[in-house]
């Protein structure tokens, strides 16, 4: 890998991580091999100005940024990153259902919702989620709605689903079995063990700039 290229490393790390970003914090919209291959083209499109901007920001050969003895340091550096992003996305988002749930707990209104569609299946062929139509006392209300995934209480268009939901906000909404904020816990336990990772990919790149740069000095003239 020469210079140019191993300058590609933390652009290609930084534009992963706002992927990431986009796709868990607005919703899985498409599959994540969607948003991979988004970077792939951004990048592809942006590369033939890396030049400009190298000479704009005067970054010389010898800037963490460029040089080969770096390549260690930005890759670790890139991983924390990552980690780090998806740690405190997945945090927030727990923090955010427990709160809802808490709310659907003491203020929720319990009803029974009529499918509409199936919405999303497992890769076994089991239901995900759901659209459901229910009526909030005020109107009708359609939701999108993660359901169970068991062969035993599969929903079909049709049958009728028991949800809470928030006469205030009625398009908050989740399905009774997901009150006891099991499925936050999920969230939560995913958000220790991403942040965990992030902690060693910190030590770890902080090991390894020490490490370069007592290289460095040790074949400088002089020393």
């Amino acid at each position: 890998m020469d210079e140019r290229d191993a300058g590609w490393e933390m652009p290609t790390a930084v534009v992963a991580v706002a992927a990431v970003v986009v796709w868990l914090a607005f919703g899985p919209i498409g599959p994540l091999w969607l948003y991979v291959l988004g970077c792939a083209v951004v990048l592809a499109a942006a590369k033939g100005g890396a030049d400009r901007v190298a000479a704009l920001l005067r970054i010389g050969p010898e800037s963490w940024l460029l040089a080969p003895r770096w390549t260690e340091a930005r890759m670790t550096g890139a991983g924390f990153l990552i980690f780090a992003t998806v740690a405190g996305i997945a945090g927030w988002q727990a923090d955010q259902e427990y709160q809802l749930l808490s709310d659907l707990r003491h203020h929720g209104r319990r009803t029974d919702a009529t499918v509409v569609k199936i919405s999303d299946r497992s890769e076994e062929d089991l239901v995900n989620a759901v659209t459901a139509r229910y009526d909030t006392g005020s109107g009708a209300v359609e939701a999108y709605i993660d359901v169970p995934s068991t062969s035993a209480t599969d929903p079909a268009p049709g049958s009728l689903i028991p949800v809470v939901f928030d006469p205030s906000h009625p398009t908050e909404v989740r399905h009774v079995a997901y009150l006891d904020g099991h499925d936050a816990d999920g969230i939560r336990d995913g958000s220790i063990g991403t942040g965990l990772l992030a902690a060693g990919f910190l030590v770890g790149t902080v090991t390894v700039v020490v490490r370069t740069k007592r290289q460095a000095r040790a074949v400088e003239p002089g020393s």
